[in-house]
């Protein structure tokens, strides 16, 4: 139902209470007096019930999807940070964080690991315009979804920013996003996370797939995809 509907219908029905109730002081007899009287506080009383369960009922679908949107964008964050970093495969919040937490300056980032950041940035943007209620059910998600469509500008005017900085966003996003869905927000010690690799080869391969040569490196050279490749394509 749209929000004029919700709207317009109670209001309608409340002011036929209304005119009922105005029209039973213009009753001399007692007993239709009463009728009319009666008749108007039980169409009020439906009207009060009607918009108190409406509103749980909206509130509980604005939760339900504020759920979805805030997992959609934790595994997108999982899965860019696993191919930009590496890392285990499937990871809780506290390695997601400890591995963004050691990331440095010197962690390179190629175009198609900024391709997929990039989407998330730019999903993030169209979710707070398209999600306003969704995202503002939850505590901290509104919070998470605005830090991550700063991503959208990590190559703004041709210069892409700093690794660090990079993952300084995906760190506070990840953060508000776990105390969103009540998981843990603080990060493992780097130290303890295995298989990480952020090189430009171990990228490649988790990214495009492919075959290893015998030392664990992808068996071809760097490859690159246009702007206009990956998630944008």
């Amino acid at each position: 139902m749209k929000l004029t509907s919700r709207i317009a219908i109670p209001a309608g029905f409340l002011a036929i209470a209304v005119a009922v109730i105005y029209s039973a002081f213009l009753v001399e007899e007692p007993t239709r007096q009463s009728v009319l009287v009666n008749l108007g506080t039980e169409i009020i009383g439906i009207v009060i019930t009607v918009a108190v369960v409406e509103y749980f009922f909206e509130r509980r679908k604005n939760l339900e999807r504020g759920r979805q949107v805030a997992w959609s964008a934790l595994h997108a964050v999982e899965h860019a940070v696993w191919v930009w970093q590496g890392g285990p495969r499937e990871v809780e919040t506290e390695q997601l964080l400890g591995i963004l937490g050691s990331v440095t300056d010197g962690s390179p980032m190629p175009d198609f690991t900024q391709n997929l950041l990039l989407g998330i940035g730019t999903r993030a943007k169209q979710a707070l315009h398209n999600e306003e209620k969704a995202l503002s059910a939850m505590p901290h998600l509104m919070l998470g979804y605005e830090e991550l469509s700063r991503l959208n500008a990590i190559r703004e005017g041709g210069k892409v920013k700093p690794s660090k900085k990079v993952a300084e966003i995906l760190h506070l996003a990840t953060q508000a996003l776990a105390r969103s869905l009540a998981l843990s927000d603080e990060p493992m010690p780097a130290r303890l996370i295995r298989y990480v690799d952020s090189s430009e080869e171990a990228q490649e391969l988790r990214y495009f797939g492919g075959s290893v040569d015998g030392g664990g490196r992808s068996s071809g050279g760097p490859r690159r995809i246009s702007e206009s490749g990956g998630l944008f394509s």
